[in-house]
């Protein structure tokens, strides 16, 4: 559950590449621009996508020249409706009304988890003929990883959205600062206490006051985020569940390191090496903090030190650099969770009457020439490539994705290219993502105990009782870290879970994992 809270965290940060994944468009009818004497293009096969990001809709000529040069090489006349509200909410809604309706509805992304759900209630196809017969080119270019983390019971629920992280949340130190006071990169939980005094009482910033900030948070929920990047100093699964000497699956706050780990948080808290405002600060105030110059480390995602921070911090500081670390602790496994290959799929939905066509035009994306085609446009219409392959828009501003003339309308498949950037847009964002990207996953990682098992929490006994669990469970942490309740009562805290139903929870994620873990070793 965890994991996928920091997965959907990450997404958010890495706009620039996951909303491409998740791209389609709006008009159910393309525009024609008047040419071929005003006679209309070929109608080929019309297909329905539905796409969360409204942002990609842009309605100009550009757009209508890339449907039709889609149209001509594989077939497909795709139409795209558009939703407000990211994957969840608003356009999830819109998915399942335009289901329920009878609406044509031929493709959509989902997650892994609800493609497994959609597939037991016989809403999806599997795809394993539709690629044999019509996907050479996703078999060929896609990893079989991701394939393999989008199959289920023998079946593949959709085209796989590659991931280009390996790992998601870190730790990150301000490197320039360490060199400024003579210190090294911390390798412990011990040395970075030792770092963190130095960032509160030496004046890292240089400017003669005490007004610098040890550790703070980016890009997500502050408790959580501080989770993220500790556990793996602490707990032997790092924040996701670990077995117990019997074998059973086990929530990671009962796990003694647990315990551990809080305390080292409240005692930072008590010395002032942790933002004061950290729990109640919005996204913006966390982004302005690094951006003055006052954040000695973050627990952020990966680009949570980039977005909306580092054009700004980059004009007073040119040289500032955040360095993403694992430090080694008293209990912990000492590495980051893997993070998944890939995390959603691009499903076809069984009353599609063209399934081929669909299967067609996602397989023209696994191709590189496809993939700039829908990601980018025309070249020399809409973008140009500078040297060492990225991409600069014919627009009024080369590099800005939002005034971009076409920019991911029909983009659906993403694929890691071997030897191309992930972010390929000539911007110092790009870059830096692409940086981080590199340094992120050259930090040691692990596989969860759990990876690739489905939950489907909606059959379990106590799912009537999650939004509650998880709600104490929370309110008693940010207790124990404000100081109202000793770190000694989690015990306590703990066993007042158990009799609430964590303990019915527990069973119900061990019955299915032991379900699970049979269907995998068949697979």
């Amino acid at each position: 559950m965890r994991l996928r809270l920091w997965i959907r965290s990450a997404l958010a940060a890495m706009l620039p590449v996951l909303a491409i994944a998740a791209s389609a468009c709006d008009s159910l009818v393309p525009e024609r621009d008047g040419s071929n004497e005003g006679q209309p293009h070929n109608p080929g096969t019309p297909i329905v996508g539905l796409n969360c990001n409204p942002s990609f809709d842009r309605k100009t000529a550009e757009e209508r020249r890339v449907h039709d040069l889609i149209l001509e090489k594989t077939g497909a006349d795709v139409r795209i409706v558009f939703s407000d509200g990211g994957a969840g909410g608003p356009c999830k809604s819109k998915r399942n009304r335009m289901l329920s309706s009878g609406e044509q509805l031929d493709f959509a992304e989902l997650s892994i988890s609800e493609a497994v759900q959609a597939f037991n209630e016989g809403l999806i196809l599997p795809l394993n003929g539709l690629l044999d017969k019509h996907g050479p080119n996703l078999k060929k270019n896609v990893v079989p990883e991701a394939f393999k983390r989008a199959t289920y019971e023998g079946n593949i629920l959709g085209i796989p959205i590659e991931n280009g992280l390996l790992t998601l949340n870190a730790l990150q130190i301000r490197a320039d600062w360490l060199a400024q006071l003579q210190l090294p990169v911390p390798n412990t939980i011990d040395e970075y206490e030792r770092v963190l005094q130095a960032f509160k009482e030496r004046d890292p910033d240089g400017n003669g006051m005490p007004d610098t900030v040890p550790l703070t948070v980016a890009s997500g929920g502050a408790l959580g985020m501080l989770e993220s990047v500790f556990s793996p100093s602490f707990l032997p699964e790092a924040n996701g569940w670990w077995q117990d000497a019997d074998g059973r699956l086990m929530p990671p706050e009962l796990h003694p390191g647990y315990k551990a780990l809080l305390a080292r948080l409240v005692d930072w808290n008590k010395k002032g090496y942790l933002w004061p405002d950290m729990l109640l600060s919005s996204a913006a105030k966390q982004q302005e903090l690094i951006a003055g110059n006052k954040a000695g480390s973050v627990a952020a995602t990966f680009s949570g030190t980039i977005v909306n921070a580092g054009e700004i911090l980059r004009k007073s500081v040119p040289d500032y650099s955040y360095l993403p670390v694992v430090l080694e602790g008293p209990y912990g496994i000492n590495r980051l969770p893997a993070a998944p290959i890939a995390h959603s799929v691009w499903v076809i939905f069984k009353k599609n009457a063209d399934p081929e066509t669909v299967m067609k035009y996602l397989d023209y994306q696994g191709t590189y020439e496809g993939n700039m085609l829908t990601y980018f446009g025309i070249e020399g219409d809409n973008y140009t490539t500078a040297p060492g392959g990225m991409v600069e828009f014919i627009a009024e501003d080369k590099t800005d994705l939002a005034k971009a003339n076409y920019y991911a309308k029909y983009k659906t498949v993403f694929i890691n290219w071997p030897g191309k950037p992930v972010w390929p847009v000539n911007a110092w964002v790009s870059g830096e993502y692409n940086l981080k990207r590199e340094q992120m996953n050259r930090l040691p990682r692990f596989e969860p105990v759990d990876s690739g098992v489905f939950y489907d929490m909606t059959q379990w006994e106590s799912f009537p009782k999650l939004g509650d669990l998880n709600a104490y469970l929370s309110e008693q942490k940010v207790r124990v870290y404000n100081g109202e309740i000793p770190v000694d009562s989690w015990d306590g805290i703990v066993s007042r879970w158990l009799d609430m139903g964590g303990r019915q929870l527990i069973d119900d994620r061990n019955k299915q994992y032991a379900v699970e873990a049979v269907r995998q070793s068949i697979r």
